[in-house]
């Protein structure tokens, strides 16, 4: 007995340190990827996102007016006296009509980088692509592991597969890619959220003691309150993770929960306060955009079914078997099965009853939150009984996931700013797609051997967890 200790804990040494390098591997190179398909016309597009990081740090404030950088000087227009467009006058000063996080996670990266000579002003391209590449790219790729993580926790197989499928499902297969490379607040929020969930996941399944749980604790309410201090969207996807949390009953987290949101929702109450001179008072608010508030109107909700409906089928259509393949989970996992059915239903709410439906966009951006449990979805499909009906449901998830994959890349390569929503972006954009070459992505030429080179990293220790062990024993 004594002397097969050894071995065993030389076994789990090797296999956790190859798990350890497989998740390394796998966010390294969906990072990269993400990384070298930035391009300019989303830079160029979506040049609100960067001129907000460019106030806060170059001018001290955290309104937009009073830039020399040309791109920047964003003219306001009114429809009455209503403002048109993302950007609106409050007592003189001009604001997105949006929430501060995803600048001051942009504001974040661009202090730094300007010690390196870069600037908006200088050199905009190169570096919108860097403060993107170290906010909404990291954050999905840190996000795809998160989902690796969860289904993981979830399998009853421990096989490396069905984690796999699902992670690169989400991190390559649904309107997450899309947006991946862009600095763009739905986009980080859904990925701080799922990251959430995935810490709420830990201390409902493998829960640790001591201080361990409540820094998992604190870290679950700070990403909660920095996911709505980004966007309102999965505000009630947010409650939905802290009821999960709460059905836990680790009363004795609640305080490092509290403490974690207060600190995540401050950045925001302090900028709505400086901002607009209350607390409470959001952007969107201030600015007046109803077309953002809740509201029941059954046309309305019915119209947004369609709409949805047809954008998920032709965008993501990886979504509908994620949402099927969520039934499959057993008992064993129901409390688990019934939270990612809210985040469901939650988002469901959230943008069936609200008029606007994101304007102009590739794929249906305000279910970017909705995408990470699509792919934590698909891990059902590995209790079917019978090799053969498990066999079945992988080729079909791997056709799906390829053809979702393909739509979602032309849109990552070309962009998203696609305002003639009713139309099916995906052939108009194949066939400018011909014009588009590798001038077209500032990241693209320095990631091609870090990309290279971790993807066969991801290759190599994907061999190395089966070739010892990793697929049939859980570390």
């Amino acid at each position: 007995m004594a002397s097969t200790e050894p071995s065993e804990r030389k076994f789990e040494r090797i296999t956790s340190r190859g798990l350890t390098v497989l998740e390394l591997s796998l966010l390294l190179s969906l990072w990269f990827f993400y990384g070298a398909v930035i391009n300019s016309r989303n830079l160029e597009a979506f040049n609100l996102q960067y001129a907000g990081v460019e106030a806060m740090v170059e001018r001290r404030q955290f309104s937009l007016e009073g830039s020399a950088v040309p791109r920047f000087q964003i003219k306001v227009y009114f429809d009455g006296d209503k403002p048109f467009g993302d950007t609106f006058l409050y007592n003189g000063r001009q604001y997105a009509a949006k929430l501060p996080g995803q600048f001051m996670a942009g504001a974040v990266v661009y202090f730094f980088l300007q010690f390196f000579g870069l600037s908006y002003f200088n050199n905009y391209l190169l570096t919108s692509a860097l403060v993107t590449f170290f906010t909404t790219s990291l954050v999905t790729a840190v996000a795809a592991v998160a989902v690796f993580r969860i289904v993981r926790e979830f399998m009853a197989s421990h096989t490396l597969a069905w984690p796999l499928v699902s992670a690169l499902s989400y991190g390559l297969a649904t309107t997450a890619f899309v947006y991946s490379g862009i600095a763009y607040h739905d986009a980080l929020a859904s990925g701080y959220l799922v990251i959430a969930f995935y810490l709420v996941v830990l201390l409902a399944l493998r829960p640790p003691k001591g201080r361990t749980a409540k820094v998992i604790a604190g870290a679950v309410g700070l990403l909660l309150g920095i996911t709505i201090t980004t966007s309102m969207l999965p505000f009630l996807m947010v409650c939905v993770v802290g009821a999960y949390l709460v059905s836990l009953r680790k009363w004795d987290l609640t305080l490092w929960t509290l403490i974690g949101g207060v600190v995540g929702l401050a950045p925001l109450l302090f900028f709505n306060a400086v901002s607009f001179g209350n607390p409470f008072l959001p952007s969107y608010v201030a600015g007046g955009y109803p077309e953002s508030y809740l509201h029941w109107d059954l046309q309305n909700s019915l119209q947004k079914l369609r709409f949805y409906g047809w954008q998920i089928t032709l965008y993501a259509p990886i979504v509908w078997l994620g949402i099927l393949g969520l039934a499959g989970y057993p008992r064993s996992l129901r409390r688990e099965q019934f939270a990612i059915l809210a985040l469901f239903i939650a988002m469901a709410i959230q943008t069936l009853n609200i008029e606007s439906h994101g304007g102009c966009h590739y794929g249906p951006r305000f279910l970017l939150p909705a995408m990470p449990y699509a792919g934590i979805g698909l891990a059902g499909f590995s209790y079917l009984r019978g090799r053969t009906s498990k066999l079945l449901a992988f080729a079909a998830i791997g056709l799906v996931a390829a053809s979702s994959f393909v739509v979602s890349f032309v849109g990552a390569l070309y962009g998203a700013m696609y305002c003639d929503t009713d139309v099916y972006a995906f052939w108009a954009y194949l066939g400018l797609l011909r014009n588009a070459g590798w001038k077209d992505m500032p990241l693209a030429v320095w990631l091609a051997a870090p990309l290279m080179l971790s993807t066969a990293l991801l290759v190599y220790s994907i061999w190395t967890c089966r070739r010892f062990g990793t697929m049939s024993r859980r570390v």
